[in-house]
């Protein structure tokens, strides 16, 4: 073995984008700072250990420690190493991993802009991950004035029992929850399941029941029926992040042991919430223009005339239904459009306010810092903060 090359081994899924992702990214940090000779097999997330890794005579270990027995087998060769799951709490390495409680409160504003009043958690028992996901959303429909349905497959014998009697339950489940329902899940996998059970159940979707994944896995979000809308996961800066993390400690370099977060980047909306949860099909219809149009610098007067009845009319229908009036409305598109804009690209100030259906930076300024309680400027140096 070359002492003066790192030789590193990556126990990383190659069968799913997460795991393929990573492996992008830890290619990008090397190919940046220098080579490292690294050991990789063809794998899925569920597999062993790789047999050749007890008696491996490495320099440091990137993982996603699926199984105890895999954490146990990297800390008993006494080098450094990362796990990019978070499986189990209390496992002795450094963590890279994306802000679970952010991927939850953004899937949670995915569905409350579509108005849902009814909510629901699918996740994946045993998982640390799935766990604080589920808190993550629980807590943010608590701040907002909802309640939230939890699914326990544990604690429930059909689930146990078999793939088809789990499904059964879990559509029966389903459909004995107050519609129409917005359902977030640990990952796109479980959404599956849920898009499943929901045809099994007669649901519609989304009209019924909306659901929204996590991971966008395009093959996996385009195989639902219909595609599947997730939260979109920087897979490739963890990755970059977790080997910037190796380098330091294979160098003997000092380095923070706080577990490293990573935030997602986004919702990427598909048919499986398009939809606005509203009893009123004439609000729902108005709320709908005002999403496809707000940027255009659209106002009441044109939403009052598309739907074909009078503003007054109008206003009293959204104080009714939504607790607001079609202006508010107006302007929270426009100010998600902004914010959209400031987090995901580095336009311009004048170009992001122009996009959002605004007339100038400065009335962006003033609008954002009233509605966001954050400059523009501060909600972009957050965001960038956050995500590197």
């Amino acid at each position: 073995m070359d002492a003066s090359t790192p030789h590193v081994a990556l126990i990383i899924e190659t069968s799913m984008a997460y795991g393929r992702g990573l492996l992008k990214g830890i290619s990008q940090y090397v190919t940046e700072h220098g080579y490292w000779s690294t050991y990789i097999d063809q794998r899925s997330l569920n597999d062993p250990p790789p047999g050749w890794l007890q008696d491996w005579n490495g320099h440091g270990v990137i993982m996603r420690a699926q199984t105890r027995r895999m954490a146990q087998i990297v800390a008993d060769l006494k080098v450094p190493a990362i796990d990019t799951l978070h499986q189990y709490s209390g496992l002795d390495v450094p963590i890279v991993i994306p802000d679970h409680r952010a991927i939850a409160v953004m899937a949670a504003q995915h569905l409350l802009e579509r108005h849902f009043r009814h909510f629901a958690f699918v996740g994946v028992e045993r998982s640390y991950w799935s766990k604080a996901r589920r808190d993550g959303f629980v807590d943010a429909l608590r701040a907002a004035g909802h309640p939230c349905h939890v699914y326990s497959p544990l604690s429930r014998r059909r689930f146990t029992e078999s793939w088809e009697g789990g499904q059964q339950d879990l559509t029966e489940w389903i459909a004995d929850l107050p519609k129409p329902l917005g359902i977030f899940t640990a990952h796109d996998l479980r959404a599956l399941c849920v898009l499943d059970a929901c045809r099994r159940g007669a649901l519609n979707v989304p009209e019924q029941v909306s659901v929204v994944g996590v991971d966008n896995d395009e093959p996996l979000c385009m195989h639902g029926d219909p595609p599947l809308s997730s939260v979109i996961l920087d897979h490739e800066l963890m990755g970059y992040r977790a080997a910037e993390l190796l380098d330091r400690m294979m160098k003997g370099k000092k380095y923070s042991k706080k577990p490293i977060m990573i935030q997602p980047r986004g919702v990427i909306a598909r048919r499986s919430t398009d939809v606005v949860a509203i009893d009123d099909a004439l609000t729902a219809k108005a709320v709908r223009f005002i999403k496809q149009h707000a940027c255009e610098g659209v106002d009441v007067a044109d939403v009052a005339r598309h739907c074909g009845i009078s503003r007054r009319t109008m206003e009293r229908t959204f104080a009714h239904f939504l607790g607001m009036s079609p202006h508010d409305q107006i302007v929270r598109t426009k100010v998600a459009r902004a914010k959209q804009l400031l987090a995901e690209t580095d336009y311009a100030l004048d170009t992001v306010a122009a996009k959002s259906g605004l007339s100038h930076a400065a009335y962006l300024n003033v609008l954002f810092k009233r509605e966001v309680g954050q400059t523009p400027g501060e909600f972009r140096k957050q965001m960038t903060v956050a995500s590197g």
